[in-house]
């Protein structure tokens, strides 16, 4: 007799990245952490085009599909299914909300991160807010499971695509934890930051509120509230570059943008920082919260369900205007922000056993002709 989880996972890899960060990150986290947790699983991750993704184990393969013409959505819609269909998978998980064509006999699992293309549509080219009205509502509905991120997420899944939702919150990196005094002086050395700062990493699109942190914190140096500290950015280019980058310009070398980093230095970035200011318009979830938690920042955040789930009860949370951060910055920089501790956080591993526990009910499932 099989073991229950000896069966055949297709897994849509199309926002796997050598540079990792949010969805993408998520998804190869949980990838990693899924060999361990279905030992007599095999794995097939598909992709459009080549992607980086070290395979945990002999057990998986990397299937790329070609037809580099489409766009991603488009080639998981015409490609991906033909593609699972010829390899015999029994289920078929997709991190990027989206499924393809597939028979019955496959089972599925969708992750609906957020609703940021409703919330935040000038983030996203017109082609994917296309796709997302067009596919996103109809994938969740026809999928065996709907999971998400939060608690806060799983509530607008159930008010707009009417289906309930798993939740399996991001963990947290082992790396993200405080360093030694050692290792942060020399990465900040490095980095070319000396004396006190604040601390943001994002991608700079407009729901981020990059800019308005930027004129916020340039007033107050003007206004002689933050006379010896700098602000450091941190993050990929989006479409409020532009605008921030001529804030930048302006600002005498008060604000240092570092662009992309690597995930090693994040953790002495998050510590040495006088606070993490997270002043988001909207998150599905707010990972980098819960990593400068792990590393003993002060955070100040956007007062929302969702990043009240990532922090906690020592964060500092603001309405994410002018005056809510700058009051917000101020409490930070403050006598308490002595007492800031390390906080432990869930680990990839327990998020992983919990998408593996659905993925080997869906196969039940099928097995038994749903």
């Amino acid at each position: 007799m099989s073991k229950p989880n000896e069966f055949h996972i297709g897994i849509d890899g199309s926002i796997f990245s050598s540079t990792p960060r949010g969805h993408s990150l998520y998804a190869m986290r949980l990838c990693a952490e899924l060999d361990d947790c279905l030992p007599h699983a095999r794995f097939t991750v598909y992709s459009q085009v080549k992607k980086s993704f070290p395979a945990p184990s002999g057990r998986w393969q990397f299937r790329q599909g070609g037809w580099k013409h489409l766009s991603p959505v488009a080639w998981s819609k015409f490609v991906l299914g033909s593609m699972c269909v010829s390899d015999g998978i029994d289920v078929f998980w997709s991190p990027y909300s989206f499924l393809p064509k597939l028979p019955v006999s496959i089972g599925t699992l969708v992750t609906v991160h957020d609703f940021a293309t409703k919330v935040s549509p000038q983030s996203f080219s017109p082609l994917h807010r296309i796709a997302h009205h067009i596919f996103a509502a109809r994938d969740a509905k026809r999928a065996d499971v709907v999971l998400t991120i939060s608690e806060g997420t799983r509530r607008k899944i159930r008010a707009v695509f009417g289906r309930d939702a798993v939740i399996v919150s991001p963990g947290v990196d082992q790396a993200f934890e405080r360093p030694s005094s050692q290792t942060a002086d020399l990465v900040l050395s490095e980095l070319g930051i000396d004396g006190p700062y604040l601390f943001n990493i994002a991608t700079c699109e407009p729901r981020k509120n990059i800019t308005l942190l930027v004129e916020t914190f340039l007033k107050m140096k003007e206004n002689g509230d933050l006379p010896l500290h700098r602000l450091v950015l941190a993050g990929g280019p989006g479409s409020c570059s532009a605008a921030v980058n001529k804030l930048i310009a302006k600002s005498d070398g008060a604000v240092l943008a570092l662009g992309y980093v690597d995930r090693k230095v994040l953790s002495s970035l998050y510590s040495r920082a006088d606070a993490f200011v997270f002043p988001s318009l909207y998150e599905g979830f707010g990972m980098p919260v819960r990593e400068a938690l792990a590393c003993g920042a002060r955070v100040v955040a956007t007062d929302s369900l969702e990043l009240r789930e990532a922090g906690d009860e020592s964060c500092i949370y603001i309405d994410p205007s002018e005056a809510g951060i700058a009051c917000g910055i101020l409490e930070a920089i403050g006598p308490s922000k002595l007492h800031v501790k390390t906080k432990s956080m869930p680990s990839w591993k327990m998020s992983a056993a919990i998408l593996g526990q659905q993925i080997v009910r869906v196969a039940a499932l099928n097995r038994k002709g749903k």
